[in-house]
Parts: C-alpha cells; structure tokens; sequence
C-alpha cells in the first residue's frame, strides 16, 4: 500500500480509502458513531485516538493503518520537540503551605 506524504498523512490516506468505498469523512463518523468534529481531529493529528484509528482501519479495511498512525505520530513528536507548553497558569503564582521563598 503506497501512502500520500506530507503534514495531513493519516487524513489523507482515511480519505481516499472512503471515496473509493463511497463513504465521506462525516459518513464515516456517522457509521463510528463520533463526532466528525472529533474524527477530524484525530485524523489532523490535532487528538491523539489509537483505539479509533484502528477501528476506522477496521471499517475501512486498511489493516496497515495503526502501523502508520504510529510511525507518523514519532515524526510528530520528532517535530514539536523542544518546542515549550503554552498552556497558561503552569506557574504557581500562590503558594499554599510550608515554608514561603
């Protein structure tokens, strides 16, 4: 199975595996029984779901799907390290109990 490259892999890949079986990205999510706002992410990279990749491979019969999802998800990892959190509130501005700094 040859897979297209670049930075929406996975979706790319689910994608053209439903236009061959007649089946849109938010069909797909109908039959998965989730979101489609939720399958577009796991399928951007934006969420992380191992257990609905390998059941959109089962609907879509792509047995090599979780392979991939995995090896791409090690570049993505590759590629956003050393970048810092920008959650907010990661510093304890208040400091409760024991002894003061």
């Amino acid at each position: 199975m040859i897979f297209p490259m670049g930075s929406n892999l996975i979706r790319d890949i689910v994608k053209e595996a439903g236009r061959r079986q007649g089946i849109s990205l938010s069909k797909l999510a109908n039959i998965l029984n989730v979101n489609h706002v939720y399958l577009f992410s796991v399928l951007s990279s934006k969420k992380i779901s191992r257990p609905l990749i390998r059941r959109i491979a089962e609907t879509l019969h792509l047995p090599d799907l979780p392979q991939v999802y995995e090896e791409y998800l090690k570049t993505k990892r590759v590629e956003n390290k050393g970048v810092r959190s920008t959650q907010k509130g990661s510093k304890n501005k208040s400091h409760k109990g024991g002894v003061k700094p």
